[in-house]
Formats: C-alpha cells, sequence, structure tokens
C-alpha cells in the first residue's frame, strides 16, 4: 500500500480480462476469426458500412454526398440548431462542420446566422429547398433500416435495441473515466 493507505492501481487493474489478455500478448498474430469479440466487430462495422453505402447511393438524386445528407437531416429533425450542436450530434469537429455548411450553403440548402445574443453563436436555418431535401432523407433511412433488419421479429429487434444500448452505455462509460 502507498502513503494514504489506497494500494497503488494500475491502468491494468480496471481491464476485463479478454482486454487485459489481448493488451498483454506480445504475439503481432492478431486473435482467430472465431473469437467472438472480434466477430461483433467486425460485423457491427460491415453493417454500417453497408447501411451507410445504401443511404449514400440513393442520396445522389438529391446531390448530396454521404457526409452531407447527415446534417441536413439532424437540422429537419431539429437534433440541433447551432454550428456546435450541430458538429456534437454529429460528432465532427467544429472547423470540419463549418467547412461542410459551407457547401450546403452554396447549394442553398440552409443559412447561418449569428445570434443576436451571443455573437460567438452560429444559429442555422433550413432553406425551403433544404426542408424539401431534408423530407426525403428520411424515407431514404427508414428505408434502409427496414432493408437491413427484413427477417427479424419484433422481439428480436426489442433484444437488438437493449443489446446495443448496453454497448453504447459500456462505451460511454469507458470514455468518461479518461
Amino acid at each position: 500500500m502507498e502513503s494514504g493507505g489506497l494500494p497503488h492501481l494500475k491502468p491494468r487493474d480496471f481491464m476485463s480480462a479478454t482486454a487485459r489478455r489481448i493488451r498483454e500478448n506480445t504475439d503481432p498474430v492478431p486473435p482467430p476469426e472465431d473469437d467472438v469479440h472480434r466477430m461483433i466487430c467486425r460485423q457491427l462495422k460491415m453493417v454500417t458500412s453497408s447501411l451507410v453505402r445504401r443511404v449514400d447511393l440513393h442520396m445522389q438524386p438529391l446531390e448530396l454526398t454521404g457526409m452531407q445528407w447527415e446534417p441536413v437531416l439532424m437540422l429537419w429533425l431539429k437534433r440541433a440548431d447551432t454550428v456546435a450542436g450541430l458538429a456534437r450530434v454529429s460528432q465532427m469537429g467544429v472547423a470540419s462542420m463549418t467547412r461542410m455548411l459551407d457547401r450546403l450553403e452554396e447549394k442553398e440548402l440552409l443559412r447561418r446566422e449569428r445570434s443576436e445574443t451571443d455573437r460567438r453563436v452560429v444559429n442555422l436555418y433550413l432553406t425551403p429547398k433544404g426542408k424539401k431535401a431534408a423530407s426525403k432523407i428520411w424515407p431514404i433511412v427508414v428505408e434502409g433500416m427496414h432493408v437491413h433488419l427484413d427477417g427479424f421479429r419484433k422481439e428480436e429487434l426489442a433484444q437488438l435495441n437493449d443489446l446495443l444500448g448496453r454497448m453504447l452505455t459500456n462505451g460511454t462509460r469507458d470514455a468518461e473515466k479518461k
């Protein structure tokens, strides 16, 4: 024990047994494909990529790239109404979001206005053209989800939602430790 009566804890003391095993493995060969954690991570990535590819393909008639449709949709769904808020919900940096918004403004899909009460805040508004495009985005996203969830029973969907929610909670808790 160190002074103060607290044991000396190392970062590895907070890791799961699987994470510790992987971290302490000096063998440069990755774990076998049948490792369940690796398979789950791989499949999550593949499902996300498949869904995004499908949605992006269907955005082409709207002349929106894969990166552009999400901010337009988030504004339409009222998940954010400022540059900083939109960057946060889209998990992008403010500088990257600002460049994206430049392109969306050039396409006349949105307009920006400085807040009258706080000059640091830039409010965002969809234009009529932006609202029209946004109303077409949501059905494309929903159809993509239906394609990927075809054949799932109601109970399976609820279970999948619960499991993914638990994964997100674990990830959030881990990120908050740092």
